[in-house]
């Protein structure tokens, strides 16, 4: 026990800055998370914290039953902070289209009634603060794992956020979307790969290399689309207007495929500068060769990635599809085309990104004629 205390002091005065960085990161998240759970005073919609929940089963009908809530609880903020609210609520028991709320929950409500006994309509839960709560184990996880980096990485996150919903802004004054598609997919990449990889020949050949890649796969997909039938759009779901349908599939197909060319481009550049660095005399034969092998290696998890990705998105949709007796075949044919597109273009672009971000690096390195060919 003594030899573990000491070994603890010895790595507490070797590392004390780091140390005191990290715990400071961690209390500042902790204090976040509990700050965000108390901001009901931001909200202009009155706000309750459920204080007691009593259920009863109201009907049954077929395999779904149907719940009641009888809620009690204190309202947070508005003129009538502080005072107790009766509420009632209904929920099934798949909880497809509600919810059942729990002791502790904070809910946003309307439709408040003045009474001795204040009552209202619940109009939804409010999730900021399990929102901050994974928002902070996230921000620890990149810490912990790529140390002072990870402050680069949340900047990444926090400076793609704001960009994309300045991008939202100038949609609505009517600005065309792919135009705009276009120019966040470049910023995307270019600020991404700079804060998270420095300024360095790395990162400008993986910039380079992704941008390269997205190009010609959205060529590919221009020549497709002009030389076939194209798509019906009308399978497009959530959409109101049909006036810039094919530009929002488009910009989707640019920001699905994105991240994961972006890693496939990283991934080759960083590949083609360690060996580099390890041996300065390597052949451009060996690097094509070992870059090669290094893509292989990476395509298949990378390409199912892409399909993890679309299909975790798809699955309650298809279960609930299925369980009212659509079938597999219609589902994926008629119902979830687009994802299918999506998913194959984006498996396009990372076979695409493989060689086009090998060459790119092998030329940012001097290219061919500044390595030996044999």
């Amino acid at each position: 026990m003594r030899d573990i205390m000491a070994q603890g002091k010895v790595f507490f005065v070797a590392h004390k800055k780091r140390v005191f960085f990290y715990l400071g990161i961690l209390v500042l998240l902790s204090v976040a998370v509990v700050v965000v759970g108390q901001d009901g005073f931001l909200y202009k919609i009155p706000v309750v914290r459920i204080t007691e929940v009593e259920n009863s089963c109201q009907k049954t009908v077929g395999t779904e039953q149907s719940y009641s809530q009888k809620i009690t609880g204190v309202l947070v903020n508005g003129q009538w902070k502080g005072r107790e609210i009766r509420l009632n609520h209904e929920y099934s028991s798949s909880q497809v289209y509600d919810e059942e709320y729990r002791k502790g929950d904070q809910v946003f409500v309307s439709k408040i009634v003045p009474g001795d006994i204040l009552s209202g309509h619940i109009s939804g839960l409010k999730r900021d603060q399990s929102f901050a709560m994974l928002l902070a184990l996230f921000f620890c996880g990149v810490l912990f794992v790529t140390g002072k980096k990870g402050i680069f990485v949340a900047l990444s996150l926090f400076f793609n956020v704001f960009i994309f919903l300045q991008v939202l802004v100038f949609y609505e004054k009517g600005i065309d979307f792919f135009f705009l598609s276009n120019i966040l997919m470049v910023l995307f990449a270019v600020f991404s790969l700079l804060l998270v990889s420095g300024f360095n020949r790395k990162t400008g050949a993986a910039i380079v290399g992704t941008l390269c890649s997205i190009g010609l796969t959205m060529l590919l997909f221009f020549l497709t689309m002009k030389n076939t039938g194209g798509v019906d759009y009308g399978f497009m779901e959530y959409l109101s207007s049909h006036d810039d349908l094919p530009q929002i599939f488009m910009a989707q197909i640019l920001f699905g495929g994105l991240g994961a060319t972006m890693d496939v481009s990283i991934t080759m550049s960083s590949t083609i500068n360690e060996l580099l660095y390890k041996d300065k005399g390597i052949s451009a034969r060996a690097l094509l060769r070992s870059g090669r092998e290094v893509g292989h290696d990476i395509m298949g998890t990378m390409i199912n990635v892409m399909l993890f990705a679309y299909v975790s998105g798809e699955i309650p949709v298809m279960l609930l599809k299925m369980k009212n007796h659509i079938s597999l075949v219609t589902i994926v044919s008629q119902h979830i085309p687009f994802e299918v597109y999506r998913f194959l273009l984006g498996g396009i672009g990372i076979l695409i990104a493989i060689p086009v971000s090998l060459g790119v690096s092998l030329f940012f390195w001097k290219g061919v004629g500044g390595l030996r060919q044999k």
